[in-house]
Parts: structure tokens; sequence; C-alpha cells
């Protein structure tokens, strides 16, 4: 989906074009009465942030605030030797919480699944971006074959552990789209009121143990060096709001001045969860859907703008989901 526009009688215009497709061959238009935006939290802000611009201007000012990175820190142990092959078995086996608000999962890759390594660097501490490099720096000098070992992505991921740090602190960035050289991109910056953590001391401890351990090396990540975090899992900005002015999506994720526009994705996530997050849009995700009404029949949500009104689920017709199946509404 390319962009998508509402007509005058209320059905939506949505334009699409082939994945791939260089060639300038033309996609394909539909017209639905009702739009579902579930592309991903980067891809859904990237949509509507394009369609504020050009058709949808009353979406929400609130849209791109409160996004989340999960306040998440990935750092990972290099092993000195073959001896234990760490990329057998499932990708995330267990978990453990140094603190009350942080979170760490061990988590391997599969064999031959190297190119993550070229990410890695020299291992740093500070608050800034500044205190890091310098940090770097000095034990490059120390150890100038160091480097040399982290950044040789031979059988990386046989002899790597990665550390998943999530923490369940309530911080946020900004994004906003804006018109690049090659076309619409997004941009963020930290949150004024709840800055993102660029530096979580108990993620690079506890690395170092791991490394301790199995005579390894502790490395970080080269976004360290310039205070840009990396995450696996990116959310929100498309939050759940009381009205426009607190959210994007009401109650029913339904966008506010757009009521047949849903947003049914991660980008609804209003807070950190400090763990994976997708059992949290699956929940959400089913609650949204159970709540519509079924062909014919009339729409129990109630209005926007409209005081909460708790629904119960709506028992489908004609359900896909069989009546004996784990995911069938009970």
């Amino acid at each position: 989906m390319t962009e998508f526009a509402e007509r005058s009688d209320g059905k939506w215009v949505v334009r699409t074009e082939k994945t791939g497709a260089w060639d300038g061959s033309r996609g394909t238009t539909f017209i639905a009465d009702q739009l579902v935006v579930a592309a991903g939290t980067f891809n859904t802000q990237k949509l509507l942030h394009k369609m504020k611009r050009k058709q949808l201007p009353n979406i929400s000012e609130r849209l791109g605030e409160l996004s989340r990175t999960n306040s998440e820190a990935l750092t990972g142990a290099l092993m000195n030797n073959r001896n234990n092959d760490f990329s057998r078995g499932a990708a995330i086996t267990s978990s453990f919480f140094p603190d009350e608000h942080t979170h760490i999962e061990p988590v391997r890759y599969g064999k031959g699944s190297n190119f993550m390594g070229l990410l890695q660097t020299i291992m740093t501490d500070g608050f800034t971006g500044k205190e890091r490099r310098r940090h770097w720096v000095k034990q490059f000098l120390a150890n100038p074959s160091l480097l040399a070992r982290i950044i040789n992505v031979r059988h990386w991921s046989e002899k790597t552990v990665i550390a998943l740090v999530m923490q369940d602190v309530d911080s946020a960035v900004t994004v906003k789209g804006k018109r690049g050289l090659f076309g619409f991109k997004l941009t963020s910056k930290n949150d004024s009121d709840m800055p993102n953590a660029t530096y979580i001391p108990a993620a690079n401890e506890a690395v170092r143990h791991v490394a301790n351990e199995y005579g390894g090396i502790a490395g970080g990540h080269i976004g360290d060096l310039i205070s840009a975090p990396f995450t696996a899992h990116f959310v929100g900005g498309c939050v759940i709001g009381a009205d426009e002015k607190t959210g994007v999506i009401d109650p029913y994720h339904r966008v506010y001045n757009y009521p047949t526009l849903h947003v049914v994705d991660g980008s609804s996530i209003t807070a950190n969860l400090g763990v994976n997050p997708s059992l949290t849009i699956t929940a959400q995700a089913e609650r949204a859907m159970s709540l519509w009404p079924n062909k014919g029949e009339s729409d129990q949500r109630p209005a926007q703008n409209a005081p909460y009104k708790y629904l119960a689920p709506i028992h489908p017709n004609n359900p896909v989901v069989p009546a004996s199946a784990y995911g069938a509404l009970k």
C-alpha cells in the first residue's frame, strides 16, 4: 500500500503497487468501506505521517509522540573458541531480571547468521556519546587487537551469545515525517520530558559476566558511540487516547476524525513493556476485532469522543476459526 484517501461518500481509495516493482508498472486500486492499517509500527507511522501531509490533515497532532523502543540495549559476548556452538537450539530459552525494571534475554542466532556481527564493537561505558567514544579509544589504544577480534564475523553466530535488554521504564521518542532526497522518511528525537535511555549499566554488567564465564569478549554496538540505541521492538506513536488531544486512536482502535480508519498493530501500544510485545499486540488486535459488528448488524461501539463504554465481545455469525480451536471466541 502506497497511499490512501477518503472519498466524499466515506469510502476509502487504497492505492497499492507490487512489492519490488522498479519498472514503474501500474499498481492496483481498491475501494473499501473500512480500512485497517497494520503495517508494523515503522511503516504504519510512515504511511500516516505521509497521509496527514497529503489527504488526511485531521489526524491527531499526537501522531509520532510516545513512540517507544522498549528501552532496549543490544550487547553480546563473543567467545574465543568454538568449543561451544551457541548457534544450536531455540533462539530464546530463558530470561532474568537483574533489577525491578530490567529484563534480559539470552538470544542465539542460527548458524551462518553472521551479518549482524558487523554491528558489534568494543563495549563502552558512559552516559553520553562523548564519554563512550573516549572510553572506546582508550580501550583500543590499550589493546588494538581487541577490535580486530570483534569485527571478524567468521563463525560469529556460533561463538556469540546476545543479551537482549529491555526495560519497562516510562521513556519515549518523538517521530516526525519529512521528505528527503530519496523520498519520504521518518526522523526521531528524544522526548524532552521522558528521554529514552542511551546507556543501561545493567546491560553491560550482565554481558561482562557472560564473557568472563566463558573467557570471551564483551561487546556493545556501534550505535552506542553516538548515543543511538538499537531496538528490536519499535512500538507506539499511534497510541490510544481519550480524545484526539491525548491520542491518535480511540479505545476501539479507530483513528480520531476518521472512524472508518483503524490502526491495529504495535504502533497502538502505549508503554514500554519490558518484554517482547508480540502477545500484547495480538491481544489488542483480538479485542479490537471482537467488537466489530457482524455484517448487517448495528455497531455497538459508541461514537468517537463519547465516554468509554465496556462492550462484550460480539460472537461471529460465520466464524472462520473452528469452535474447538484455542483461538475461538469463548
